[in-house]
This record gives C-alpha cells, sequence and structure tokens, in this order.
C-alpha cells in the first residue's frame, strides 16, 4: 500500500513538473451565475487532470491503440480538443460552426503540441464559460434527432472529456504505466 501511494504522489509531482501552462487568457472575475460558477471549477479540474494524463504517456506511445478499431492515444487527446471546440462553441453558444476536423489531426504532430493543443482548447472553453451570459442556458439547440439546453450541452461536453480520459487511462494501464493520481475537487 505504501508502494502504491509512493507511485501516485511520485507520478503527480512528475505531472505537475512537466505539465505546460494553462492557455493564456485574461485574469477574469468568476461568473455570477451558480451552475457557471460550479461548471467553471469542474472544468478547470478536468483540465488540469486531462493534461496530467496526456503527460503520463511517454512520446512514443502517442501511436499506441489496444485494438484496430480503436483510435490511437493522440487521436483520442485531439478528438477531445476537436469536440470541445463543437460542443462549446456551435452547442452551448450558438455560434455557427464550420467543421475544422482537419485542424484537429495528430499526423505530424509531436506529443507537446498535441498537449498544446488540448490545452488551448480548455483555455478557450474556459474563456466562453467567464464570458458566458447565463440568460442563454435556457436556449436550445440540436443535435442530430434530438434538442437540448445550452446547459445541457455545456453537461454533454464534460461528460466527452470524462468518456474519453477514462479510455485514455485505460490505454496507460495497458502500457504498464500507473495513470495520475485523480485531482480531486478543491
Amino acid at each position: 500500500m505504501q508502494r502504491r501511494t509512493l507511485l501516485h504522489s511520485l507520478t503527480a509531482i512528475t505531472a505537475a513538473a512537466v505539465l505546460p501552462a494553462p492557455a493564456a487568457t485574461k485574469p477574469q472575475a468568476a461568473p455570477k451565475d451558480a451552475f457557471l460558477k460550479d461548471f467553471l471549477e469542474r472544468w478547470e479540474t478536468s483540465h488540469q487532470y486531462t493534461l496530467a494524463v496526456a503527460e503520463a504517456m511517454p512520446d512514443n506511445g502517442y501511436d499506441f491503440k489496444p485494438t484496430p478499431e480503436e483510435m490511437t492515444f493522440a487521436e483520442q487527446l485531439m478528438h477531445m480538443a476537436f469536440v470541445m471546440d463543437w460542443h462549446a462553441f456551435a452547442k452551448a453558444d450558438g455560434q455557427e460552426f464550420k467543421p475544422r476536423r482537419d485542424a484537429y489531426k495528430p499526423e505530424g504532430l509531436s506529443k507537446q503540441q498535441i498537449i498544446g493543443v488540448l490545452d488551448k482548447e480548455f483555455g478557450r472553453v474556459t474563456k466562453l464559460l467567464n464570458e458566458y451570459d447565463p440568460a442563454k442556458l435556457e436556449q436550445t439547440s440540436t443535435y442530430i434527432n434530438f434538442t437540448r439546453t445550452r446547459r445541457q450541452f455545456f453537461m454533454l461536453l464534460t461528460d466527452h472529456v470524462t468518456h474519453h480520459r477514462a479510455q485514455l487511462l485505460v490505454y496507460l494501464r495497458l502500457k504498464g504505466i500507473v495513470p495520475p493520481k485523480y485531482v480531486e475537487f478543491q
């Protein structure tokens, strides 16, 4: 038990030492809306933990996928970044969305560049949350054959990040890597 705690501590210390600084955004006051305030806190925790998971995989593991049907570790991260762009700005904010899937291809990118793209998208969503008009939360948007409130699309965004990050934790375990300890809410 002590060995496992030591490994978790070392992993967390290592991840903290090598994580890139969060995306540069102007310091802003926290949203006054209770949902947005709580969501932003959850989002920032997810941001830091996801970056720690991304850092835990060595460069040579970014092409790893457990089965031919799965995405590689790098593809999972870039997929997360793409969907952040889409869910946050098209579905939750209602902006016109022009799919930029090619901007989220990992081919030719280094581990640090991929992490940079992911960090940038987390930062863009953070900026959106800080500036978001709470009156828009009850407006609706559609996706395939269902309609949801913009608040629900924000929640779907976190579910999507959690879903793919959980897959990445399994990838790390399959490579014999102890994942970073979960970042608990402060």
